[in-house]
């Protein structure tokens, strides 16, 4: 893939895209296009620049599209594409295109790197760190394999190989944001709160639009409570399995704790599964919610997640208040709303940052659903109408499909948090 002389907006675009102004270098690219379609070599540099552009990934795979269909055995082609495609979450097909460029190129050391991007998204631990080392085989200075292969081995609980492989990577090269992001999820995972901090911190300062550590930044404060640690640990121990050994292990405790129902004292264990679910769902929103009340964390928080923080610990607290109340005047119509507010916040933490649109109309139409129900039904029996028992029936019928929001957003197509 060569330009013998390239179109002066091809060597504008290029110069744009190195200093990271890639909607400017999008343009430049199809400027040159406009004179020459066919250049695959403008239109790979076109998707590349898309690719980075989170709401122009649709338009980068129909242009690399375009690039194979001129030079069908340009392997970096392929595994541009395979990079899309992960992008847009979409690892199977990806791994497709990794296998196409690794026929035409078996030692293009980024094809494996694709390929193991592919293999992490898809939560295939192992196979993921193989091709993460195949590709550090072909080119040891390969950034992007060598933090993959930390991930992966964080992701099976290799804690000590990959410190040891964090501590080379910040020693040849400190001011990568990446590694300290890696680096941060590692403490994390060993419980170092105080110590992910920093590494987030820096990786932001190296680069301040960088999500991923972010979000681990976010989970440094929060685990400064001893629950959220608890809940920490529960994510940490629940990554390392597949999605069927997940499914397993949740399924695994609701029977177990059908059957303790039956036990002497099994509404003891009952209950605790109860609020294991409910501390599962929530402690993100809950979390957060108390970062609102700290002067530097709040700032980290996105628009989304205050809404669903605030959302969220409302409904609780209208729950808790329900119950209490019940408890102090044996007031049916307070359990009623107690329970309506518990239920409400199962299907409120799955909203405002899930980028599945089915999901959240799902989630949001349980919310709206059960929130007039609730209302309808706390009325009914606070002034003892006789369809009382009808509008009651309907709130709590309401609080079960909020229940059912615990299963439902296990399933990826519906819940894909942002």
């Amino acid at each position: 893939m060569s330009t013998a002389f390239p179109h002066p907006q091809i060597m504008r675009g290029l110069q744009l895209k190195q200093l990271g102004r890639f909607a400017d270098a999008v343009t430049a690219f199809k400027e040159a296009l406009a004179q020459e379609p066919n250049d695959a070599f403008a239109l790979h540099q076109l998707a590349g620049c898309q690719w980075r552009i989170a709401e122009a990934r649709r338009e980068a795979l129909q242009t690399i599209d375009q690039a194979i269909a001129i030079e069908p055995n340009g392997a970096e082609h392929h595994v541009l594409r395979a990079f899309i495609l992960c992008a847009l979450d979409r690892p199977k097909e990806a791994l497709l295109s990794t296998q196409m460029a690794l026929s035409l190129d078996p030692n293009d050391s980024y094809a494996h790197t694709a390929e193991a991007q592919a293999y992490l998204q898809m939560e295939n631990w192992p196979l993921a760190e193989r091709s993460a080392r195949e590709a550090l085989a072909l080119d040891a200075d390969n950034s992007g394999a060598a933090n993959q292969l930390a991930q992966a081995l964080r992701l099976q609980n290799k804690l000590a190989e990959n410190a040891a492989h964090l501590a080379g990577m910040l020693a040849r090269d400190p001011e990568d944001a990446f590694t300290h992001a890696n680096a941060g999820w590692a403490a994390l995972q060993r419980g170092e709160h105080r110590a992910a901090e920093v590494h987030f911190r820096e990786a932001l300062r190296l680069d301040p639009d960088f999500d991923y550590a972010r979000e681990g930044l976010l989970s440094s404060f929060r685990a400064r409570s001893p629950l959220y640690r608890g809940y920490l640990k529960y994510c940490f121990a629940m990554a390392r399995l597949n999605r069927g050994a997940r499914w397993a292990v949740i399924l695994g405790f609701y029977f177990g704790s059908r059957v303790a129902h039956y036990l002497p004292g099994g509404y003891i264990i009952v209950a605790l599964y109860f609020l294991f679910v409910l501390w599962v769902w929530v402690a993100r929103p809950v979390g957060n919610a108390m970062l609102l009340a700290d002067r530097f964390a709040r700032f980290a928080l996105r628009p989304a997640e205050k809404i669903e923080a605030a959302a969220v610990s409302s409904c609780l607290a209208i729950g808790i208040t329900g119950f209490i109340l019940n408890l102090a005047l044996n007031w049916d119509s307070a359990m009623l709303a107690g329970v309506g507010g518990v239920a409400i916040a199962f299907p409120l933490s799955l909203v405002f940052t899930n980028q599945s649109v089915l999901g959240r109309w799902i989630f949001g139409g349980i919310s709206g659903v059960t929130f007039v129900a609730t209302i309808l039904g706390v009325i009914a029996d606070a002034i003892s109408l006789a369809s009382a028992p009808l509008f009651v029936g309907l709130s709590l019928g309401a609080c079960v499909a909020c229940a059912a929001c615990t299963w439902l957003g296990n399933i990826r197509a519906l819940y894909k948090r942002g």
